[in-house]
């Protein structure tokens, strides 16, 4: 089960930071440590969702250590194509991800996606750079926090349809 509690308060709390510091440099440290703790939060989110959907639908234990030490803990990515539905579809197959989707709610699965993508953009940005100077933007905790809420709810109601699928 994904849980928002502790990553929306770990949020919350660099978004007070941030809005509390007047060093340009410090607000760009916050901001860049809410897009690195969500994007983690995702990955182990989804880590979760595939776990437990295997740990669900497999019989074999033999079986259910195969999707968590081949398949899991290989993903390094949050991406829903290529990294979620990779995962998912090893444990589902196609033919259930297809009756999956058309269950989701749309306007969240949009969400979702659209999160993800910017998330990603933000994230390997982020990633891959250090603070060179104080003349650098990166959005506020707060904007981070909105994307979490999409993507906590379209992964939610991923979760919650996961459910009704029998193989």
């Amino acid at each position: 089960m994904i849980v928002r509690k502790y990553i929306e308060n770990n949020l919350k709390q660099l978004n007070k930071l941030y809005f509390d510091t007047n060093s340009h440099k410090r607000k760009l440290y916050y901001s860049k440590l809410a897009i690195l703790e969500l994007c983690g939060w995702i990955e182990e989110s989804m880590d979760n969702i595939i776990e437990m959907c295997a740990n669900r639908l497999l019989k074999l234990q033999a079986t259910k250590t195969h999707v968590k030490k081949q398949i899991i803990d290989r993903n390094y990515g949050f991406e829903y194509k290529n990294h979620f539905i990779k995962m998912l579809s090893s444990v589902i197959g196609f033919m259930n991800i297809e009756r999956l989707e058309k269950k989701l709610d749309a306007s969240k699965n949009a969400l979702l996606l659209s999160a993800l993508g910017t998330l990603k953009n933000i994230r390997n940005a982020e990633a891959h750079t250090h603070l060179k100077g104080v003349t650098r933007h990166v959005d506020s905790p707060s904007i981070t926090l909105k994307l979490f809420s999409q993507v906590f709810n379209g992964l939610k109601d991923i979760e919650i349809k996961l459910k009704l699928i029998k193989c």
